[in-house]
C-alpha cells in the first residue's frame, strides 16, 4: 500500500446565497489522515458556525486521542451547547470521516453527507443515509409520492439537533493499493448517481481534478444545494485517459486573438505586394460616384500626355551622351532633361 495518500477538496456555495458546508483534508499531528465534510443547518447565521464547529472539534479531539466515534459525541456536545445562543436556535449539521491509520481506515457518520470507496473494482457506498426517505426504504416502508418529495430533505440524526446522538461507525477496512476515499455532501450526490461518480473520477487528471470535476458536473446538472467533495487517494485509481489530461466536460473559454496561421489567407497582410488591378474596379452592377468617375479619367488622360514627353528627353538624354561623351555630354544632357521637365509643368 502507498503509505502518503494524495488529498484534495473542492467546496462551493452553488446556487444558494450562503455556504453551510466545511470540508478538509489533512494529516493529523501523529501521522494519521483524516478527510471529513460537514453539511450545517440553520441559515447563514448558524449553519455555517455548526459545519465550522462540528470539523474544528472533530479534529482537536482526534489529536487529543479520542476514538473516531468518541469525536463524534464531542462535536455533537459542542455544537448543542453553542445552538443555545440567541440567534443559533435549531441549528444542526451533517458529519461524515474517514480517519486512515496504519494500513486500515474507519468511517462514521451522522446525517446524510457521505463516504464512499471506489477503486478499479467499481464505487461502493459505505455510509448509510439517516434521511426519512432513506430511513423508511431501509425499513421496507411504502412512502407516499406526496410525502418523499415534502420530507425529501428532513433528517433523522443530526449533529447538534439533540443533546446526545447515535454514531454510525463502520470499519476498519485495509486500505488497499489504488483505492481513494471519497467523503462529500448531499448537495454533489442528490444529482449524480454512483456510476456518474465513478465515471467523473475515473476520467479526472488525478485527486484535485476529480474533486473539481465532480462538483462542478453537479453544479452543471443542477444541484440547488452548497457542494463539497473531499478525497484521500493511495496510489493510482486507474483511469481512462493519460495523466495530465484536463477533466471531462471541460469546455475551453472563447479565444478572441486567433493565431495568424488560423486565418483565411485574404486576411493576412502581405508586405511589398500590389493589389490585383482588377481589385480597383467596381463590382458589376454597382452605383459609382461621378467624382469618382472623373478622378480615373483625369489620372488617365494626364498619363497619356506625360508618357511622350518622358520618352523624347530619354531619347534626347541618349543621343546627346553618345555624342558628346565626357562630362561635357552629361551636363548638356542634364539639361535638356530639365527643360523637357520644364515642359510639362508648364503644360
Amino acid at each position: 500500500m502507498a503509505n502518503e495518500p494524495r488529498l484534495a477538496v473542492e467546496s462551493i456555495a452553488g446556487r444558494r446565497d450562503y455556504q453551510e458546508d466545511a470540508v478538509l483534508a489533512q494529516q493529523l499531528s501523529d501521522g494519521r489522515t483524516l478527510v471529513a465534510v460537514a453539511d450545517g443547518m440553520g441559515g447563514h447565521a448558524a449553519g455555517e458556525v455548526a459545519s465550522a464547529l462540528a470539523l474544528e472539534t472533530l479534529t482537536s479531539s482526534l489529536e487529543a486521542g479520542d476514538a473516531l466515534d468518541e469525536a463524534f459525541v464531542k462535536a455533537n456536545a459542542e455544537v448543542w451547547g453553542k445552538a443555545r445562543d440567541p440567534g443559533k436556535k435549531g441549528m444542526g449539521t451533517t458529519l461524515v470521516a474517514a480517519l486512515v491509520d496504519d494500513g486500515e481506515y474507519m468511517v462514521a457518520n451522522v446525517g446524510d453527507s457521505r463516504g464512499y470507496v471506489l477503486s478499479a473494482d467499481g464505487i461502493r457506498q459505505i455510509t448509510h443515509d439517516h434521511s426519512f426517505a432513506a430511513e423508511a426504504e431501509r425499513h421496507g416502508q411504502p412512502i407516499a409520492e406526496e410525502m418523499a418529495i415534502r420530507y425529501k430533505d428532513a433528517l433523522t440524526r443530526s449533529i447538534g439537533t439533540e443533546e446526545f446522538v447515535d454514531v454510525d461507525v463502520f470499519g476498519p477496512f485495509p486500505v488497499q493499493d489504488n483505492t481513494a476515499l471519497l467523503i462529500m455532501s448531499d448537495g454533489l450526490y442528490k444529482v449524480l448517481d454512483d456510476e456518474a461518480l465513478k465515471l467523473i473520477y475515473m476520467q479526472s487528471s488525478g485527486p484535485r481534478g476529480a474533486a473539481q470535476a465532480l462538483v462542478t458536473t453537479a453544479f452543471d446538472d443542477g444541484s440547488d444545494d452548497n457542494i463539497s467533495a473531499a478525497i484521500a487517494e493511495y496510489g493510482e485509481v486507474p483511469r481512462t485517459v493519460t495523466q495530465g489530461t484536463i477533466p471531462i466536460d471541460f469546455v475551453a473559454p472563447p479565444v478572441e486573438d486567433e493565431a495568424v496561421e488560423d486565418q483565411p489567407v485574404e486576411d493576412q497582410p502581405v508586405e511589398d505586394q500590389a493589389a490585383p488591378e482588377e481589385a480597383s474596379l467596381p463590382a458589376e452592377g454597382s452605383v459609382v460616384p461621378e467624382d469618382a468617375v472623373s478622378h480615373e479619367t483625369e489620372s488617365k488622360e494626364t498619363e497619356s500626355e506625360e508618357a511622350p514627353a518622358v520618352v523624347a528627353a530619354a531619347s534626347a538624354t541618349d543621343e546627346l551622351t553618345t555624342a558628346s561623351g565626357g562630362k561635357l555630354g552629361y551636363m548638356i544632357a542634364a539639361l535638356v532633361v530639365i527643360g523637357a521637365l520644364l515642359a510639362l509643368v508648364a503644360f
